[in-house]
């Protein structure tokens, strides 16, 4: 479960195998592998204790009753008996485990949802999304941005909280993209069980697999994005796209209408066929939607040759990651992290010159990030006196006023809004600050130091 970032996230992924391969072996096809499959994958859910991926199999399973009908689950009857038997072991065996007291696993949280509701305060904020709605209603605040705007807006008991997430996919869609882009997305949903349905006898006669078990998949995540956020995965999404891809396909053949770009005669265009052409944009286009991937792994590179010393190629391959990333403000922020201690170790003002450039463009590419601007911040308020044009005290006020605004809740930002009081020369009210954060803080170390250093005469 390492390489996921949730329980929730590893059960929409056994979901995306669980629930066609459930699909299938009810539809009559394959034997004990099969239904041996179905077993682990089902044990595997059931250890990930995630309640929107029970919902999840469920609803692929109640999609698959009604699309194929009566008629057949009658027929495949005693295989529909067969696997609640198998499941029923299978929590049977995790009860008798749990009881022994070899593991910790519970329904517990299903039947206090059923019983009392949501009990992980998902309810607050899915209103604290929705009072948002009106701002932005139609084009939204920006996709991704839900978590800049949780950290101004949120309340008790979320102040020490941080997320990027609604955990409804559909609320944070609306919230982001707004109703149009929203709206769009639920044609696309709309437009593709639509179809499924027009053409579900033709499916059924046909016995077209692939449609009707990428049909099943799909429901499992879209249902479990109400309660989650799998549409927010990148791999999740690309195993929807491939599921959605299929279907389209199936649906092609049976005979749906589709929009087509006009036949062009094979030739050759500079020497080359069109099948090569073709083939060498998709490769493009595969290779453009690995950067954030390629990024990441260039970013630890450098990290891994900093680690060993060696300072010159890990600022390279920071450097190349923020080039093939170059709206992602993270970037940013490792590289100008670099070439300020870079500058303080060898005690350069130009590449601290640098550092502060990159710490702007960062700013720059994402305002609402505030890991730039704090850096910023400190590198003007202890190394200024090495800048050509360091900041003034008003600047830097106005800097960490704006910080503030952007996360007024966060406690290395509120000690960075100390320092600065205690370096413009407001050491009372530097002191009087610091004292509120020892007190909403009383175990850490670092305010309480912040406090003694803020207090010295």
């Amino acid at each position: 479960m390492a390489l996921f970032a949730t329980p929730n996230t590893l059960a929409t992924v056994l979901n995306l195998g669980l629930a066609p391969a459930l699909a299938y072996y009810l539809l009559g096809y394959g034997g004990r592998g099969v239904y041996g499959f179905t077993l682990l994958l089902f044990a595997a859910l059931l250890a990930t204790q995630s309640r929107g991926g029970y919902l999840g199999l469920l609803s692929g399973i109640l999609f698959l009753v009604t699309f194929v009908g009566q008629a057949s689950v009658v027929a495949q009857w005693r295989r529909y008996r067969t696997v609640a038997v198998g499941f029923l072991a299978v929590l049977g065996f995790f009860k008798f485990y749990t009881w022994l007291g070899l593991a910790s696993w519970s329904l517990d949280a299903v039947v206090a949802t059923l019983l009392h509701g949501d009990s992980s305060y998902r309810w607050e904020i899915y209103q604290l999304a929705w009072y948002g709605l009106s701002e932005h209603l139609w084009l939204g605040i920006g996709y991704f941005n839900f978590g800049y705007y949780y950290d101004i807006h949120k309340m008790p008991p979320f102040l020490d909280d941080h997320t990027f997430f609604v955990h409804n996919d559909y609320l944070q869609f609306v919230l982001e993209i707004g109703l149009l882009g929203w709206g769009m997305f639920l044609l696309l949903i709309v437009a593709v069980y639509g179809q499924l349905f027009k053409f579900r006898s033709q499916a059924l006669l046909e016995q077209r697999l692939p449609l009707i078990l990428s049909a099943v998949a799909i429901t499992s995540m879209l249902v479990h994005a109400l309660v989650d956020y799998p549409f927010y995965i990148p791999v999740l999404l690309a195993i929807f796209g491939a599921y959605l891809g299929i279907i389209n396909q199936q649906l092609i053949d049976m005979g749906a209408t589709q929009w087509q770009l006009p036949k062009m005669m094979v030739q050759h265009v500079l020497g080359l066929r069109f099948r090569f052409i073709g083939n060498s944009l998709l490769i493009v286009l595969l290779a453009w939607l690995g950067l954030p991937a390629f990024a990441s792994v260039l970013a630890d590179v450098g990290l891994n040759r900093l680690l060993h010393g060696d300072s010159q190629n890990g600022l390279y391959w920071h450097q190349s990651a923020r080039i093939l990333q170059s709206r992602e403000a993270g970037y940013y922020w490792r590289e100008g992290v670099i070439w300020r201690n870079l500058g303080i170790i060898q005690s350069r003002s130009d590449l601290l010159e640098k550092s502060n450039a990159v710490f702007s463009r960062g700013l720059e590419v994402n305002p609402f990030e505030a890991s730039n601007l704090l850096e910023k911040i400190a590198l003007h308020r202890q190394y200024g006196t090495m800048l050509k044009q360091p900041a003034s005290h008003q600047d830097i006020m106005t800097w960490i006023n704006y910080a503030k605004s952007l996360q007024p809740h966060s406690d290395s930002v509120q000690m960075e809004y100390i320092r600065c009081l205690d370096f413009v020369g407001e050491r009372s009210k530097a002191i009087e600050q610091a004292k509120v954060l020892v007190h909403r803080r009383p175990q850490s170390k670092s305010a309480q130091r912040l406090l003694e250093s803020v207090s010295h005469e």
